[in-house]
């Protein structure tokens, strides 16, 4: 993850299409997988479903239907490269969304004991305003994504290859960065200020932060710089 979050951001500008194609193809798919996990349909891999829930039937629809989704958009994507940082920003104002909604639950969850079976604490962001939240952040990065591609496509490269740095380095050692599927699923569900964010979390997101910040301003002042600037044209089909 390291390594690939480097070459991302060494050649941003060169392998721009290339890393274009890669993320709408691993956004939809994983937008997909996503859907599908929270319908149950993944229940075979969750060793804390019931035998009863497994369905080999309904996992293999959903990697079918994950699958003919990416080949979908990959075919749309080259009729126009507006789709491109709309779907990417679409999907990147969704996981924003569920990082903010679990740090504020997480911080709220600091200042209250662990609650007990008879008076249990609400989260500070409920399933339903976090819905609410999780779409309009969701509009939102859509609309920049297609009304400011050249930035936004800057935006989201020093963004994943920051968070590609930082995030392998806890392969190697990790003082708690939670799994991205846990955090899915509190960021939608009432957890009762369960979730207990460390404090190593809060570290890593501003570690994150930090380098994107710095990497977007390289990156920001490199293109201004040159001249350099994205055409809003067909892209080519190869």
């Amino acid at each position: 993850m390291i390594f690939v979050g480097g070459v991302t951001l060494y050649f941003a500008e060169k392998a721009q299409k290339t890393f274009l194609k890669t993320l709408v193809a691993i956004c939809t798919f994983t937008l997909v997988c996503a859907v599908c996990y929270k319908l149950n349909w993944f229940a075979i891999f969750d060793p804390t479903e019931p035998t009863m829930n497994h369905s080999i039937f309904l996992t293999v629809f959903a990697l079918l239907l994950a699958i003919t989704a990416t080949i979908a958009v990959r075919w749309v994507f080259k009729k126009t490269i507006k789709f491109a940082p709309t779907l990417i920003g679409l999907f990147a104002g969704y996981w924003f969304s569920i990082y903010m909604i679990v740090a504020i639950n997480g911080f709220g969850g600091m200042f209250v004991t662990v609650p007990s079976a008879a008076g249990a604490s609400a989260d500070v962001i409920g399933p339903v305003s976090g819905a609410v939240i999780e779409l309009v952040m969701s509009l939102m990065g859509a609309l920049i994504g297609y009304n400011f591609s050249l930035v936004f496509i800057l935006i989201v490269q020093t963004f994943v290859s920051s968070y590609l740095i930082v995030r392998g380095s806890t392969l190697w050692i990790n003082l708690g960065f939670p799994n991205e599927l846990q955090l899915m699923a509190s960021a939608t569900s009432e957890t009762n200020n369960m979730m207990k964010l460390p404090t190593a979390f809060y570290f890593y997101s501003l570690t994150i932060l930090g380098l994107w910040l710095t990497t977007l301003k390289w990156r920001l002042d490199a293109v201004y710089s040159e001249g350099a600037y994205v055409k809003d044209e067909d892209s080519d089909s190869d």
